[in-house]
């Protein structure tokens, strides 16, 4: 079963059974085979590769609407998700043995030109995390006004909270109270700070797993 349009200039296109009518590059009609996909089983090296791009779907997935607004520097590409995708894949997920990981150390949670978080110190118990930072106002693309974001994820359970603009950076302290399904996780730590606009982000900063 298939159907073809013939449109105003006598081009026909569509599909009937096996055979497709396309447009080609000069505007004239091809007839091609219809493609069918593969039934050959992935090779060892191609299944691998399937599962370090689902892994890095599923990652990126979690912290898109992060993403999307805190990458203001694509690295090179067109846009936020094209940049987000290319550099978890490059640099995100690696291979420990036969499997794919997650390399916490090297996620990036924000891009752009402000000036990265310094950090002094953090702390946590069940209830908050305790952040001190180098207010660093006398360095290029650093302002007072820099506002603080600061994202807490727990891989256990792929819980997160990301708590947007709580401070600004001439603060140099913040207290972060936690939600209950936190309290008792190990967590990821990232923060950055944007403009006061928050239309322009620096290069975040991993401050390792709270236990």
């Amino acid at each position: 079963m298939g159907q073809f349009i013939e449109d105003q200039i006598g081009m026909i296109s569509g599909a009937i059974g096996p055979v497709v009518f396309v447009k080609g590059n000069d505007g004239k009609g091809i007839v091609r085979s219809k493609p069918t996909p593969s039934k050959a089983p992935a090779s060892p090296k191609q299944q691998q590769t399937r599962n370090k791009f689902a892994l890095m779907k599923h990652v990126t997935g979690l912290f898109y609407p992060i993403f999307k607004e805190c990458y203001t520097d694509f690295l090179g590409k067109d846009n936020a998700r094209d940049a987000v995708r290319s550099y978890y894949m490059a640099q995100v997920i690696q291979k420990e043995q036969d499997a794919w990981r997650i390399a916490y150390e090297k996620v990036l949670i924000s891009t752009g030109r402000v000036r990265a978080y310094v950090p002094v110190s953090q702390s946590r118990d069940a209830q908050q995390v305790v952040l001190h930072w180098q207010e660093t106002t006398q360095q290029p693309f650093a302002e007072a006004s820099d506002l603080l974001s600061v994202l807490l994820y727990a891989p256990d359970t792929e819980y997160f909270v990301f708590y947007k603009a709580c401070t600004t950076r001439a603060a140099a302290t913040h207290t972060l109270e936690l939600p209950e399904a936190l309290s008792a996780q190990p967590l990821e730590v990232y923060t950055t700070f944007s403009t006061a606009t928050e239309t322009e982000y620096a290069f975040s900063t991993y401050l390792g797993r709270m236990i």
